[in-house]
């Protein structure tokens, strides 16, 4: 019965447990993506260098001790940026699957990523621009940006691993630096200019390959090339 009784107490803490770790980790959640949004906002406002970590919680409605225990520096809210943006390419996974080529995979994941991007445009671009000439944030970025594209082949089915894995890395960023390009210059509402260099960027990039850069679906593994 003691036994009984004990067990019982155990699973209703743990329950207990359970739903406070839920209503803790929400908010953190919703502090971030409050902290990303104004972010956002406050470098188009203000400028990339001008922009202090203060303001953007002050805009956001978040305390500055929380800000900066998830965002410490400029830096990483560029981080937790292309976290959201990550997290964008791998929602919904099963949308991409099918007879597609992986070209085309590539595309859809590469434009919903600029389709974000647009949500804030002026901040975006600022956030851009200013971190090209912030050298302690280009750092972090540049490495955190090889994550992504990693991310972005793995979600379209091909495989990001040893030396053709590192081409494609390269390959992929080339490609998405001249969309990233046409994106930043596109003012039409449907992103009709960035597709169209989107598009023809991935179509060169598989005509000046010696192999089929990206692959299909099946063809994941080196031994596959």
């Amino acid at each position: 019965m003691i036994l009984e009784e004990l067990m019982a107490v155990k699973k209703v803490a743990g329950k207990k447990s359970a739903k406070r770790d839920a209503e803790t980790q929400k908010p953190m959640s919703s502090a971030l993506d409050r902290i990303i949004d104004a972010g956002l906002e406050e470098v188009s406002l203000s400028g990339w260098r001008n922009t202090t970590l203060g303001a953007i919680a002050s805009r956001g409605g978040v305390d500055l001790g929380e800000a900066l225990s998830l965002v410490p520096t400029k830096a990483h809210f560029v981080l937790r940026l292309l976290d959201r943006l990550d997290a964008l390419t791998t929602d919904d996974v099963r949308n991409l699957e099918g007879d597609s080529s992986a070209r085309d995979r590539l595309f859809e994941i590469l434009m919903r990523r600029f389709d974000a991007l647009n949500e804030h445009r002026d901040g975006a671009r600022s956030v851009i621009t200013g971190v090209m000439c912030d050298p302690w944030a280009a750092s972090l970025v540049v490495y955190r940006l090889h994550c992504s594209l990693s991310v972005m082949l793995t979600v379209a089915g091909v495989s990001p691993d040893g030396f053709r894995g590192a081409l494609r890395i390269k390959g992929l960023a080339a490609v998405g630096a001249y969309a990233l390009r046409a994106w930043i210059k596109d003012d039409s509402s449907d992103l009709a200019k960035t597709m169209a260099a989107l598009d023809r960027a991935l179509a060169q990039a598989e005509r000046l390959a010696r192999f089929s850069l990206f692959g299909s679906r099946e063809q994941t593994g080196d031994a596959a090339i």
